[in-house]
This record gives C-alpha cells, sequence and structure tokens, in this order.
C-alpha cells in the first residue's frame, strides 16, 4: 500500500476561517521536529504502527519503557511480521503499511481513524538540503492530499499545524467542505452511520504538539453537538430528552435538560 501525496496547491479554500478554542495555546512551537530529550518522543518519532505505539505509551506510563522489545520499536515491520500482527486483529495494520520514510523526514503528528484496520493519516516534515522544512501528508492507500505550501525554516506553530489540517481536502471526497478532522466522521455520517458513534471516530495526535489531540476533541464534540440537535430541528423536547440519555450523552432527565438550555433550547 504505497501512497503518492499531491504537490501542495498554493492558496488556501476561500472563506477560511481559523478555528481557536479557549485554553489551548496556538502559538506553541516544538524546538525542532529531530529534538530527542524526551525519551518516549525518541522511541516513538517514525514508529508506523498505531497499536505498536499505544503498546510503547503503556511501558512508558508504566516506567518500563526500557523493556521495550527492540521488535516492537521498530520504525518499519516486515511483511511477514505485518502478516502475524494481523492475524491478532485488523486493528494491528494501523499504519502499518505506511509509505517508508524519506531522507532526514518525521512524522510530525498523525491522524487515527477507529475503523476495522484502525486506518492512519501520517503528517510528515522533511529537511532539506538548504535548510527549508518540506511538509507532506500520506495515508496507506494511495490517497492524494491537496493542501497550501508550507515551506519554513522554523517547525510550525500549534495554530499552523490546525490550518493544516482543516485547509487541507482529499480528492476524490465529496465531503470537501471539512478538512482532515473532521471529514472521514463526515463521511460515515454521511453514510448512515449513527451521530453519537462517530464523535470520536477521528483522533489527532501529536508527541510535539501535546495539545493538537485537545483541540480536535472539541471540534468533533462541536460538531457533534450541532448535527444531532440539527437533525432534531422540530421534534418534542421530551423525545429530545428521552434520545439524549439513550444514546449516553446525558446520565438523566436532568443533565439532558441542562444540555438543551447550554445550547438554547
Amino acid at each position: 500500500m504505497s501512497n503518492n501525496t499531491q504537490s501542495p496547491a498554493t492558496p488556501p479554500p476561500p472563506g477560511f476561517t481559523p478555528k481557536r478554542f479557549k485554553g489551548i495555546d496556538y502559538t506553541q512551537r516544538p524546538q525542532s521536529y529531530w529534538d530527542d530529550s524526551s525519551v518516549l518522543h525518541a522511541t516513538l518519532r517514525n514508529v508506523k504502527g498505531e497499536n505498536r505505539r499505544r503498546l510503547i505509551r503503556d511501558f512508558h506510563s508504566l516506567n518500563q519503557l526500557d523493556q521495550v522489545e527492540p521488535g516492537l520499536s521498530k520504525d518499519t515491520l516486515t511483511t511477514p511480521e505485518r502478516q502475524s500482527l494481523g492475524r491478532i486483529h485488523p486493528s494491528f495494520l494501523g499504519g502499518e503499511y505506511l509509505p517508508d520514510y524519506q531522507t532526514a523526514e518525521t512524522e510530525i503528528a498523525r491522524i487515527v481513524l477507529d475503523s476495522t484496520t484502525r486506518d492512519v493519516i501520517s503528517l510528515r516534515a522533511r529537511r532539506t538540503k538548504t535548510g527549508l522544512l518540506r511538509y507532506s501528508i500520506v495515508d496507506e492507500y494511495e490517497g492524494v492530499f491537496v493542501f497550501p505550501k508550507l515551506p519554513s525554516r522554523d517547525p510550525l506553530t500549534l495554530g499552523q499545524i490546525v490550518d493544516w489540517i482543516d485547509q487541507t481536502r482529499v480528492e476524490g471526497n465529496s465531503d470537501d467542505g471539512y478538512g482532515l478532522g473532521l471529514i472521514y466522521t463526515v463521511g460515515n455520517f454521511t453514510e448512515g452511520e449513527d451521530i453519537h458513534k462517530l464523535e470520536n471516530f477521528t483522533t489527532v495526535e501529536s508527541e510535539l504538539y501535546p495539545q493538537l489531540a485537545k483541540h480536535y476533541e472539541r471540534l468533533s464534540s462541536e460538531w457533534a453537538t450541532a448535527t444531532f440537535l440539527e437533525s432534531k430541528e422540530g421534534e418534542d423536547r421530551d423525545e429530545i430528552i428521552r434520545c439524549l440519555i439513550k444514546i449516553e450523552w446525558a446520565d438523566n432527565e436532568t443533565d439532558a435538560d441542562t444540555f438543551l438550555k447550554h445550547h438554547g433550547l
């Protein structure tokens, strides 16, 4: 499953408005994409497999990172090793078929989908001979991503990473009003999946940008709430309250009533 990424387009989508949430520092910028002062980041940096990355984090949380088997922290597995993992569960294949890294290239963030095979989209930076950073996006299915040019000499700020993700479009995807943080979630909703099952379908994560995940958790929650309320427009309020409890967005009628009042209903 190799991947070819389209050369970035220059202009951002018309009418693009940066999204920001309170309590998140969008000026945060890592000193370097190759700074291995964090042992966890140094171990995870180019490990492709999502489940392997989660296992490594588990070891780290138990202060047992030194006990990680060398094979677990390999950047890329061999075909037999991938096949062996896939026999455990299809989710163990997530990220394992991402394209290999180019020279002086590293992953700076990734988008993980809660699909059967836990698909991964990898955001990468590469240092050129002139000192510029070049950015790319790859997945496991030869997807083509269109995004603004982002050459820079310094790492991007959190705000710039967010804007990059939100301005990226997937060639051939009809839900082009959404960036990578929501487009796969929206696609599943369009195909008939229940909204309450999709709130956490897309995860955006990065060791270099600790608050990136929080931003997209809020964005996804905001979209899910707005979409749910729009689908219930005109329905009886008591019925909406019962629905909120049924899908476990509220524990009881009081919680559901507070939720609706918070949204002006």
